[in-house]
Formats: C-alpha cells, sequence, structure tokens
C-alpha cells in the first residue's frame, strides 16, 4: 500500500485522461512465463545474467564491477559487443520465449484507462493486456516512427515504445552510444515527449530514476520554470530513498516521490498501492459524470 494519501491533482488528472503513465521493468517483473515460475528480470538482474556467460576475471572485472556501481549503461554496451550476432537472441530468450502472462498489475494500469502509456520495456506484456482491455482504438508507436507525435492530437489510446521493442532488434535503446544516437535521429520524439511533459502529469510506475534521455528532459523542464511555478511529477518506488534523493529529484527533475510498502519480494503492495489508485480515480469519474464537468 501507499504510505500516504494519493495526491488530489494527481488523483484529478488521471480521471480527466490528463496523464500518462510511464512503466519499467518493475511493472513487467509482475507477469509469469507459461512455467508459472519464470519472470521478466528487472534491468540490473538481467545485466548479471547475461554476464554469467563470461567468467569473472582479469579482462570481464571491469563488466562485473560496472554493473555492481550502477554503471549499467556501460556494462550493458560491453556485453552486447561480446554477445556479438547472439545478442538478439539472449534477449529474446530472456523477454520473449517463456511467454508471459500480464498480471494483476498490467490488468489495473489498463483499466487506469490513461490513453497514452509510454513503455520503456522491451516485452508486449502490457500492449496485449491492454488492448483486451480497451478492445478498439489502440496503437502501439516505437520512438523511432515517423509519425509517433500523433499520440499528442489523437483521441485513440497508444502505447509509446520509447526503447524500441524486440520485433525490431536494431532500433532497441540499451547502450549509451544508443540513447546518444536516438537523441539526434529522433529528436522530432523527444520533442513530443517534451511536449507531453508541458500538458500531462506523468506518473512512473516500476522505473528507476536512471534513464538518461528522460533524466535529461525532466531537468531541462525543471529549470526552464521558476520553483514551485508548475505541478510536479510523480515517482512511485519501495525504495527507502533519503529525504535529500527526494528533495533532490523535487529540485533538479520537478518529480515528487511516492512510496509503497512493498510487503513482500514479489512487490505486491505496488498491486495494492495501484488498486486503490484505480478506486479513487472510479470515484472522481463518477464524480465527473455526475456533475457533466469534464
Amino acid at each position: 500500500m501507499l504510505k500516504e494519501n494519493w495526491p488530489e491533482p494527481l488523483v484529478r488528472d488521471i480521471a480527466r485522461r490528463r496523464a500518462i503513465f510511464v512503466i519499467g521493468s518493475g511493472v513487467s517483473r509482475h507477469a509469469l512465463g507459461i512455467d508459472k515460475i519464470t519472470r521478466p528480470p528487472v534491468w540490473k538482474r538481467f545485466l548479471n545474467d547475461a554476464a554469467k556467460r563470461f567468467p569473472r576475471g582479469p579482462e570481464t572485472e571491469h563488466i562485473y564491477e560496472a554493473i555492481e556501481s550502477g554503471e549499467l549503461l556501460h556494462a550493458c554496451e560491453w556485453l552486447k559487443n561480446r554477445y556479438d550476432e547472439d545478442w538478439t537472441a539472449y534477449l529474446r530468450s530472456r523477454f520473449t520465449d517463456p511467454r508471459y502472462a500480464p498480471g494483476k498489475l498490467h490488468e489495473l494500469i489498463a483499466l487506469l484507462d490513461t490513453r497514452v502509456v509510454f513503455s520503456l520495456n522491451f516485452d508486449d506484456i502490457y500492449e496485449n493486456k491492454s488492448r483486451e482491455i480497451n478492445e478498439a482504438s489502440q496503437f502501439t508507436k516505437n520512438y523511432s516512427d515517423a509519425d509517433v507525435c500523433e499520440f499528442l492530437r489523437n483521441d485513440a489510446r497508444y502505447v509509446v515504445k520509447v526503447h524500441g521493442n524486440l520485433a525490431s532488434p536494431a532500433t532497441l535503446i540499451f547502450t549509451q552510444e544508443d540513447y546518444a544516437r536516438a537523441r539526434i535521429k529522433h529528436s522530432l520524439f523527444y520533442s513530443a515527449f517534451d511536449a507531453a511533459l508541458m500538458t500531462h502529469t506523468f506518473l512512473f510506475i516500476g522505473c528507476g530514476y536512471g534513464d538518461p534521455d528522460v533524466n535529461l528532459l525532466l531537468e531541462n523542464q525543471a529549470f526552464s520554470a521558476e520553483p514551485n511555478s508548475i505541478n510536479p511529477h510523480y515517482f512511485l518506488t519501495s525504495d527507502n530513498i533519503s529525504e535529500d534523493m527526494k528533495r533532490s529529484l523535487r529540485k533538479n527533475r520537478n518529480l515528487k516521490t511516492l512510496c509503497y510498502d512493498k510487503i513482500d519480494d514479489n512487490h505486491s503492495g505496488l498491486v495494492s498501492a495501484i488498486e486503490n489508485l484505480y478506486n479513487r480515480v472510479t470515484d472522481a469519474r463518477s464524480e465527473l459524470l455526475e456533475s457533466n464537468n469534464w
């Protein structure tokens, strides 16, 4: 459960579909493979597992040290180079082959029906569940699509793949080099992302706070406005973040931190927190319907 009440401005913006969810590997983690055991790996676990192909020694020590110290982009780049042409097959073995079924969390996020969801994940677990619940009028767009910006003004539902997807492995954003190239080559998408940050409230679910492109956009916007002149975006986490870090995220990225009790290693507390949010939003939408104040 959330350790505090859901902020009223966030509930209101979701109810009016003026919010965008950003979902990361912590959301995918709630899916289960066909064996009812395997779960999609979170980012650091994925890299640790990938590194096991290369025994720890003088030639690979820097990779293990990079993972341990949080230099995940560099570690990923070095692992990708070592895997060479087998990299795509390895990715699919971890994110596609287990045939993951969506969990309760995916269902709740889809039922919240925010119209636009940004996914940092390569898998299509959320898209499949959302399409099942919302049926027609859902489109999946990659950051690299020429028409990706249509999510800003169209009235359909969109899942925007911020880092690409496994259907097009060549466009996946994995490494420092990938991020730099995408910023230049696909600047139209980043302009649309920046515009959405101005017009919508963002809620980050199952994400870390180390994505370089997302951080750059948040920081640019945070320092373009006077302090406290615009409402914050929201970062949902179970981590025991220090008060200093919370203040830094609010000051430098205009992110307000919301903490939930994870309860167990599978973060069932996140499901409870989002279920409570769903109930709050449902009540708010009922009130809007009665008042006709859309």
